[in-house]
């Protein structure tokens, strides 16, 4: 075997030629945050913001749902520019204008042409040029606060906009309130209604300061909630009500004459708000504020540096990094934050340190379904800190109101999809030695969700009496949740064999858990209980299927849905049983013997990505029971790695890349995630496939190990905090050989220097630092990765 941990630098000639200006290009410049924006959820777009930043500054072109709004880029017209852009919390929208104010009329009256031709995106940075009024806007911020410059033409009259009770997204407003304080500065608040999904409301509270005095202070409010507000003075320098807003105007403003507008946000009160800004902001420099967000951004996208592949293939991967910060912080400065779970909010404090700061924040953030196969990995080898960061957010939940949470949304429960998904991620980060939180509190807040009562009880979105849709009871009792857990509870997702078979790994992470921590009765318990997917398949059709409560196989099966509704095979959540049948990770080799051995495993699984590559693996969003593969959505993702477990990882390595080119490959407006990246999921995933790295296990077990598949680029360099000291930063470097870019087989590999044949490594030899090195080549060596 050829030696070539440092052929790279031995042929440094060829690579001066060979790589292009981009090599030298930042991460950060680097990152695209316009791919895949032209219909894309208002959760989704990235400019003027912070890795995990409370504040998400950005153009709004539409509103009115969570799908399909926010920023998109085929739209016409800017309707504002907001600062908070979550799945279910919303608000503070502000728009520059000139002429005469009709804020009453709603933000449609406001809009304004924009074109792609004078705008820029950047991270840390958006600037648009306002056609209708001759504006330009720019926007960046910090963590908390967000920073515009506005530069108007020559008017007698521009104002500044707030129209605070005005919906976003997919969030209504149900009262708004604003203050002037003086010529310079607002506060007040923007009370969310709840929604389906967030079921009480939330408030977001913020302090607005401009850099030179206005003339005059009014606004707008409804008085009668079926017509159009009205324009009112304010009284007592307030405006207040259902449907208000407010707006500021300067007079006689000269040609390029600028304002500069900071807003912070806290979701506890005016006063953090007005600490928020002080402690992050307390200056009006402009450009410095976009080159800390653009360090920020450097410094979580540069723990990943590679050379070689194309610039295509760079900007995507740095753009999938750009995805995986996209959870924001709920949390103030001072480690408060508001928990709405009980009947009243409540003010709760985190941890500090010596120093008096926060060890961490609260986040707000979409549920964890499916991050097994992408966020769980990635948080766990790269960046532990942020995935404790979620893991404690979930963990507060139990603490505050008794049970953990699968979702983090306005500070209340909301339960998003099925399972409990926080479990997976505890165990990922308990089995690579990365847990901070407290391990016998995390498994107890565990061990409560999987029992009666405990969230895997509550179908989606389901906020009803036990026994309830997520059928733990019948789960117990019958080692599985039959077809008739659709006639149970009110919620949604109620498909008892995909439930089945989510819970069984569910206790299988639970089983490692207890099994780390020397509790060997759990450990028992829950390896049992992990066996249980076998109850949901029939050995004698080759798939799982659905099952009534008598044990009976419901009839009219069929792998995928061929008429009638797409979303949902009867018995599984968005998926169906070509897919769901390989949701078995924990006993990856017991499935493989269930469906006849390493052939007949890849033969069938092989026929359902050739049928599906001409759909580029992926389905339109709503359709996923009619497809054999998915990678739109997170049952699907962990499909291309399993040929490896049947002794073919030369599958693996051809369909692995398939997917990453074809499903996850574009870097335009208009493909790259195929309308659902999930905050951060199909990022990672995309990561994980470029850098030629995973665990279908999601980086649970006693002893974890990683998946080695073809990298995309010819040096991979992964940086990551140290086990044993937080602040030391340790590598793992990843060195390719290949004589063309279509090189994609691998032919051989050495860790450490030493000859390696198999298609795994224990995890620990990751964590202790060191290099791997892929020899690759045009066609399979059918040899390697096979003992």
């Amino acid at each position: 075997m050829i030696n070539f941990r440092y052929i790279l630098l031995l042929s440094g000639c060829l690579i001066c030629t060979c790589l292009s200006s981009f090599s030298q290009e930042r991460p950060v410049d680097l990152a695209n945050p316009l791919i895949d924006t032209y219909h894309s959820r208002f959760d989704y777009f990235i400019s003027a913001t912070h890795p995990f930043g409370m504040v998400a500054l950005s153009p709004d072109t539409k509103h009115g749902n969570l799908w399909d709004a926010g920023y998109r880029y085929g739209d016409e017209y800017i309707l504002n520019f907001s600062h908070v852009h979550n799945a279910q919390t919303a608000g503070i929208p502000i728009m520059p204008i000139v002429g005469e104010c009709r804020g009453n009329k709603g933000l449609d009256a406001h809009k304004s042409l924009f074109s792609h031709e004078k705008e820029i995106v950047k991270l840390g940075y958006h600037k648009v040029f306002l056609e209708e009024y001759g504006i330009t806007a720019e926007l960046t911020a910090t963590n908390r606060v967000g920073m515009h410059r506005y530069s108007f033409p020559q008017s007698s009259d521009a104002h500044i906009l707030l129209d605070l009770g005005a919906p976003l997204g997919p969030v209504k407003m149900s009262y708004s309130f604003t203050k002037k304080i003086n010529d310079y500065e607002l506060e007040g608040y923007s009370i969310m209604a709840p929604t389906l999904r967030r079921k009480k409301p939330f408030i977001v509270y913020f302090v607005a300061k401009f850099d030179k005095p206005f003339a005059h202070f009014s606004g707008w409010k409804k008085t009668d909630p079926k017509k159009e507000a009205i324009m009112v003075e304010a009284e007592a320098n307030i405006v207040e009500g259902e449907g208000s807003g407010v707006f500021v105007t300067y007079k006689d403003m000269q040609k390029g004459e600028q304002i500069l507008t900071k807003v912070a946000i806290s979701y506890v009160s005016t006063q953090h708000a007005r600490m928020n800004m002080k402690a992050e902001l307390g200056h009006w420099n402009f450009e410095q504020v976009v080159a800390q967000a653009q360090n920020a951004w450097n410094d979580y996208l540069g723990r990943i540096e590679v050379t070689g592949g194309t610039h295509k293939q760079q900007v995507k991967l740095y753009t999938d990094l750009m995805h995986t910060a996209s959870k924001r912080i709920a949390s103030d400065v001072d480690g408060s934050y508001t928990d709405w779970t009980g009947p009243q909010p409540v003010i709760r404090q985190l941890p500090l340190d010596q120093e008096g700061k926060p060890t961490r924040p609260f986040l707000d953030g979409d549920g964890l379904w499916g991050t097994q196969w992408n966020l769980n990995i990635l948080w766990s080898l790269v960046y532990p800190e942020y995935g404790n960061w979620m893991a404690e957010t979930f963990l507060d939940y139990y603490r505050n109101a008794g049970t953990m949470a699968r979702t983090s949304w306005g500070g209340n429960y909301a339960y998003v999809m099925v399972g409990d998904h926080a479990t997976p991620l505890l165990a990922a980060l308990t089995s690579t030695g990365r847990a901070t939180f407290d391990l016998q509190l995390a498994y107890a807040a565990a061990r409560k969700n999987a029992f009666v009562g405990g969230i895997r009880d509550r179908a989606g979105y389901e906020y009803g009496s036990f026994p309830a849709g997520g059928g733990m009871d019948w789960y117990i009792d019958l080692g599985y949740v039959p077809v008739e857990i659709k006639d149970r509870g009110d919620g949604f997702h109620r498909g008892g064999t995909s439930m089945t078979l989510e819970y069984a790994y569910q206790d299988w992470c639970l089983a490692s858990m207890a099994e780390l921590m020397g509790n060997s009765a759990d450990a028992k318990l829950f390896k049992a209980r992990a066996t249980n997917w076998k109850n949901v398949f029939d050995p004698k059709v080759g798939w799982a299927r659905q099952r009534h409560i008598s044990g009976e196989w419901m009839e009219g099966f069929s792998p995928i849905v061929l008429k009638g509704s797409k979303f949902n095979s009867p018995g599984f959540i968005e998926g169906n049983s070509a897919i769901y049948s390989y949701y078995v990770p924990q006993d990856m080799n017991g499935l493989i013997t269930a469906m006849g051995g390493n052939k007949s495993f890849v033969a069938k699984l092989d026929s359902n990505f050739l049928k599906t590559q001409p759909d580029r693996f992926v389905t339109p969003h709503g359709e996923h029971a009619a497809v054999w593969i998915d990678y739109e959505n997170q049952p699907s993702c962990h499909l291309a790695h399993l040929f490896s477990h049947a002794k073919a990882p030369w599958k693996t390595q051809y369909w692995v890349r398939q997917v990453k080119e074809l499903s996850f490959g574009g870097t335009d407006p208009y493909s790259g995630y195929n309308g659902d990246e999930d905050q951060g999921q199909m990022g990672a995933l995309g990561v994980l496939m470029a850098v030629g790295l995973f665990d279908i296990q999601g980086a649970v077990g006693k002893d974890p190990k990683l998946e080695i598949t073809s990298p995309v680029f010819d040096s991979i360099k992964l940086r990551f905090p140290a086990r044993d000291e937080a602040k030391k930063m340790k590598t793992f470097d990843i060195v390719v050989q290949k004589s063309n870019p279509d090189d994609i087989y691998i032919q051989q590999t050495k860790l450490n220097g030493e000859k390696w044949n198999s298609f795994e490594f224990p995890i620990e030899k990751f964590f202790s630092g060191g290099y791997l090195e892929i020899e690759l080549g045009p066609k399979p060596n059918k040899h390697w990765g096979i003992k």
